[in-house]
């Protein structure tokens, strides 16, 4: 019996295929991200990781991740189609919960500063600690605030998120 319910909600082919104990460790590295980002800024008191969703978006990505495997006949992904696809799914199923009813709207969009942060984190990485200065600075700053609005306010979907990957790494590259 392969009804829609199982289909979206059972995932034992999945867990036979990628591993046990490689989605346990991806949803804990997740978790941990998340507790960290909420206590690094202070939100731990508002919102909380709701497991549930958490366990069910990485479900979903690995479950993109391993058709894609399956269709292009290869074995591994590469990093910046693993940021899409964790970026999409976590985005779709918001697991940054707010505690409460908070009046704060700069709450609503914890889920999106969260991945914002991963994101730039992703982008930035062995530069993550060089400061950025003049026009650089600025463009930097306008991209992440663009990427922000996007996260929050547009559709966006996993080849949408590697696309703008892509187009940075790229910018990256070829930077005078």
């Amino acid at each position: 019996m392969n009804n829609i319910e199982n289909t979206y909600i059972r995932y034992d082919d999945l867990v036979a295929a990628v591993g046990e104990k490689v989605i346990e460790s991806r949803i804990a590295q997740i978790s941990q991200e998340m507790l960290d980002f909420l206590e690094i800024n202070n939100l731990e008191h508002v919102a909380y990781v709701h497991q549930m969703a958490l366990t069910h978006a990485i479900m979903d990505y690995f479950s993109d991740i391993q058709r894609l495997k399956d269709y292009q006949q290869i074995e591994h992904v590469n990093e910046i189609k693993i940021k899409a696809y964790e970026t999409f799914w976590l985005l779709k199923r918001k697991p940054l919960q707010l505690k409460e009813q908070i009046e704060d709207d700069r709450l609503l969009y914890v889920n999106e500063k969260f991945l914002l942060t991963r994101l730039t984190s992703f982008m930035l990485d062995s530069e993550i600690h060089t400061p950025m200065i003049g026009e650089k600075s600025v463009a930097f700053k306008n991209f992440l605030n663009t990427l922000y609005y996007y996260l929050k306010f547009r559709r966006c979907d996993a080849q949408s998120i590697e696309l703008m990957l892509l187009a940075f790494k790229a910018g990256q590259l070829i930077q005078v």
